[in-house]
């Protein structure tokens, strides 16, 4: 049987694990993790993002040939989140901020600002993603240039040899 909170807590509980899939979207995108971004969906979810409509599976293999193909680097971002439960549905709007630098020369960032507009459902106890569709609100494009003092840091990848899966974490001492 499942523990029984006090429903304060337990509401705090479940916004807290659909802020937790919302954002284990992000960074599953950004990794190219298809595994991940699958485990925010529910099998029989839809996902209206832009000119593609269709399943989890469909969009994480849109999504990824569509960063792999045009970009060389991109982060989605979640910024400001609201969240309202209605028992084992919620529905959430998530402020999203994507940057995504085209390839080619190299020196253009797409700028996009929108929102992710979602209904969770929670299954077994588990929240996740039933439906999403993605808003628009503003886009741009800046200039990119290396400014520099970058040096030493270790780049992203898109797949499970990304720094962010390191287990545990160990750095070496500092020299003295």
């Amino acid at each position: 049987m499942p523990e029984q909170h006090h429903p304060d807590v337990q509401r705090l509980l479940d916004r807290q694990a659909i802020s937790d899939c919302v954002h284990r979207y992000s960074r599953g995108l950004d990794r190219h993790d298809d595994a991940m971004v699958a485990s925010c969906y529910w099998d029989d979810a839809v996902d209206e993002h832009g000119a593609f409509t269709g399943s989890p599976q469909e969009f994480i293999a849109w999504a990824n040939d569509l960063h792999a193909t045009s970009f060389r680097g991109h982060q989605h971002h979640i910024t400001t989140q609201t969240v309202e439960i209605d028992g084992d549905t919620a529905h959430a709007e998530s402020y999203i901020l994507g940057v995504l630098t085209r390839k080619g020369d190299g020196e253009v960032s797409d700028i996009a600002g929108g929102r992710y507009l979602d209904r969770l459902e929670r299954r077994d106890g588990e929240w996740r993603i039933a439906a999403r569709r993605t808003v628009m609100d503003w886009t741009a494009y800046a200039q990119t240039q290396d400014f520099g003092g970058t040096e030493g840091y270790p780049k992203g990848r898109w797949d499970r040899q990304d720094a962010s899966y390191e287990r545990p974490l160990v750095l070496p001492e500092p020299e003295r």
